[in-house]
């Protein structure tokens, strides 16, 4: 995200052409990363130092391919199992239209004595953290796993699985995060997964289960969708999309009640992205509303400002936004990886026949695609309730 600009609705900031990432003045390892720091005296640090995510904007040297890294630090890792280690990572991926781009994210692989050989992966997509530099969930350490890490990266370690987790492009790095763009978040994902294939003492292989919760539901469809044409070389053996974002059909809603949209909405990060992406008009929005959308691209979510009034028409009714949702909601192509589609009963940010519609047409493209609905659970418990299912199922596709 650029510092001390102002931001003026209707001047979108354009995708940036011929963006590249490129080495400091450091020697190039046999990772192929330009900064690889993993013996670190005195112990690693609990998170990142800000060094680590400072590249030239725009980037200017030739690209590299996607996934390879840029570089890598140890940071330190989670208390349980004990030897586990943890880094933040940067690699280069693709942006939507193709250009290269620095993404940022950390990799935490068991302990040494856990399993032989290549260890499969476990490729986590977040929920919305924002779109500001500072939401960036690698910037907190392991503290920015959220819900995740508080109750699931100790078992799927404990089963020797690497877990790699993204935070998207734009979050930490230079440009704007294309939050819900479908391509954008895919690259991210599957990139992670690369980049961790070079970490030596990380032993990732090429099999991988994508689990993603909310804005990460929708990624890790996206990512399904893509993984065959976009990473050839990685097996996809399952995808898990807990509350997925896709259900964008349900834009008059806010995530956590059935009413109109506020200016509290998740809905303004994407007025907001869009309009810097695709240079989408605001005229949808209240006032309000767009002072809400301009706050999103500075402020990490959780404002309250009493919940205003933000659209004072329908977006699903307006050129260009139609285009724009069907073109980033999932199921366009068939997910060639069996799919599991989690979601709770009492949640308003995708609704239960959106999400049934969702995995229907799924599996009317040739997928295989199953629907697990939790009763009376909102989108805040949903990651508590399905979890030890959610476990036993990567279990299955990866054991």
């Amino acid at each position: 995200m650029r510092r001390g600009w102002r931001w003026q609705p209707g001047v979108p900031l354009r995708w940036r052409a011929g963006l590249a990432v490129t080495a400091l003045a450091a020697p190039v390892v046999a990772t192929g990363a330009a900064w690889y720091a993993d013996g670190v005296q005195g112990g690693p640090p609990a998170v990142p130092p800000p060094a680590f995510y400072r590249l030239p904007d725009p980037l200017p040297l030739p690209e590299r391919p996607p996934g390879q890294l840029i570089r890598a630090v140890r940071i330190a890792g989670p208390a349980s199992p004990r030897g586990a280690r943890a880094w933040a990572v940067l690699y280069h991926s693709r942006s939507a239209d193709g250009h290269d781009v620095a993404v940022s994210g950390l990799v935490v692989a068991p302990p040494e004595s856990a399993r032989g050989g290549d260890r499969p992966v476990v490729a986590w997509a977040h929920g919305t953290a924002g779109l500001a530099d500072r939401c960036a969930p690698s910037a907190r350490g392991l503290a920015g796993l959220r819900s995740f890490g508080r109750e699931w990266l100790g078992p799927l370690l404990d089963r020797g699985y690497v877990v790699v987790a993204t935070d998207y492009e734009g979050l930490g790095t230079p440009g704007v995060h294309p939050y819900l763009v479908g391509d954008s978040e895919a690259h991210s994902v599957l990139d992670a997964v690369r980049a961790a294939r070079q970490l030596r003492h990380a032993r990732a292989g090429g099999r991988a289960v994508l689990w993603g919760f909310s804005q990460g539901g929708h990624a890790v469809l996206w990512a399904g969708q893509l993984a065959r044409s976009y990473a050839p070389e990685l097996r996809v053996d399952g995808v898990v999309a807990v509350s997925p974002g896709g259900a964008l059909a349900a834009l008059d809603r806010d995530p956590h009640r059935p009413a109109p949209v506020p200016t509290t909405s998740f809905a303004m990060l994407i007025a907001a992205a869009w309009h810097e992406v695709y240079g989408a008009p605001l005229d949808v929005l209240t006032p309000a509303g767009r002072q809400a959308a301009e706050r999103a691209l500075t402020d990490c979510p959780g404002w309250s400002d009493g919940g205003r009034a933000a659209l004072r028409a329908d977006p699903r009714k307006a050129a260009p936004w139609p285009e724009l949702l069907r073109r980033n909601t999932p199921g366009g192509t068939r997910v060639e990886a069996p799919v599991l589609v989690v979601q709770g009963g009492a949640e308003g940010a995708a609704p239960t026949a959106t999400v049934r519609s969702l995995t229907a047409h799924l599996r009317e493209l040739g997928g295989s695609a199953r629907l697990r609905l939790y009763p009376r659970v909102h989108h805040g418990g949903v990651m508590d309730a399905s979890g030890p299912g959610v476990l036993a199922w990567i279990d299955t596709r990866l054991g």
